[in-house]
């Protein structure tokens, strides 16, 4: 490859695309937030998708550089050989057997890698961010659902299908609620933003004295995490019992993942992460009750340090080696 060679790095969401050029040591050269308009087809969606990325692609030729592949995080299934997307569930549409790796190396003339959004950030913290130094992590992203992956021996670890990493649906209260993906008791359907919301607003309902409806001034629709966490910093204490226990479930959940795995380090992002230190307290404090078989003071417990370029940096990144292997191109 030429020493200006850079990668398009794509992050699918239901609200806005974010799409940039990255070059092979995950610095971004330039990017663009596009809306994503999930209500439309997915082929309208994915031709935005493209013409946004030429666009990029075009301004930095001309300067130069050569972009050799494409990559893009999605927020759902698909099958990693063909590249087709079986069901993002938080779309509108579902995008069910969608050829999306095939509709953008046709729009785009580039191989194309596809990857789980969640995925993707994993491998940027790895190669570019918090995991730098460490030969095996797990990633946990806690946001509108949770996500997660794993590295082991320095590298992303995806399993037979890709599915390795699906934090968010270990069983956590085995007769729980029924969570999205069919199952009971899974982890999103007790420690997801919406989870924690929905116990705030249930707290309101109850006419429990809480400085969250002081917050919102009695407009339930205002409720979110980032409330909740101003609330439990004031001190409130059904909003601290949230945070407390969406943390602690949370550090159940990774329990299973450390005695699988021995990570010497757990990366934590997402929205919800932003809550801050009150929520990583209840993490150690959920994950040193429930695990003995691995020394939980061994484990480096840090913050994601990509911020929003995560997830283009990760997808670009996982163009480039799966370009260098041989997989795509």
């Amino acid at each position: 490859m030429v020493a200006k060679a850079l990668f398009l790095g794509i992050d699918l969401g239901g609200t806005n695309t974010k799409i940039a050029l990255v070059d092979k040591d995950g610095h971004v050269l330039e990017r663009s937030i596009i809306p994503t308009r999930a209500m439309r087809k997915a082929e309208e969606v994915v031709e935005n998708i493209a013409e946004e990325g030429l666009e990029l692609c075009k301004r930095f030729e001309e300067r130069g550089f050569k972009v050799w592949a494409a990559g893009i995080g999605i927020p759902g299934l698909f099958d990693w050989h063909s590249g087709v997307c079986h069901l993002l569930p938080n779309f509108p549409n579902k995008w069910k057997d969608v050829p999306l790796k095939a509709w953008l190396e046709k729009r785009l003339s580039l191989p194309v890698a596809v990857i789980n959004d969640v995925r993707s950030i994993t491998l940027a913290e790895k190669r570019f961010g918090a995991g730098r130094e460490v030969n095996s992590m797990v990633m946990i992203a806690i946001g509108t659902g949770i996500g997660g992956g794993v590295v082991v021996n320095g590298n992303l670890y995806i399993g037979k299908d890709g599915g390795a990493g699906e934090l968010g649906h270990i069983t956590v209260e085995p007769q729980g609620v029924r969570c999205g993906c069919g199952n009971r008791g899974c982890l999103e359907a007790y420690a997801s933003g919406p989870a924690m919301v929905a116990q705030a607003l249930r707290a309101l309902v109850q006419q429990n004295d809480t400085l969250i409806r002081d917050l919102v001034g009695d407009d339930l629709s205002r409720v979110n995490p980032k409330v909740i966490a101003e609330a439990a910093q004031k001190g409130d204490p059904v909003a601290i019992e949230i945070i407390e226990r969406a943390g602690a479930y949370i550090g159940q959940a990774l329990s299973c993942v450390c005695v699988t795995i021995n990570p010497e380090m757990i990366v934590i992002g997402g929205g919800v992460a932003l809550v801050g230190e009150l929520l990583f307290e209840s993490i150690r404090k959920g994950l040193k009750e429930r695990l003995f078989m691995v020394p939980v003071e061994t484990i480096h417990f840090v913050p994601a340090k990509l911020g929003m370029d995560a997830g283009v940096i990760g997808s670009a990144t996982w163009a480039r080696e799966r370009l260098e292997e041989g997989v795509i191109g």
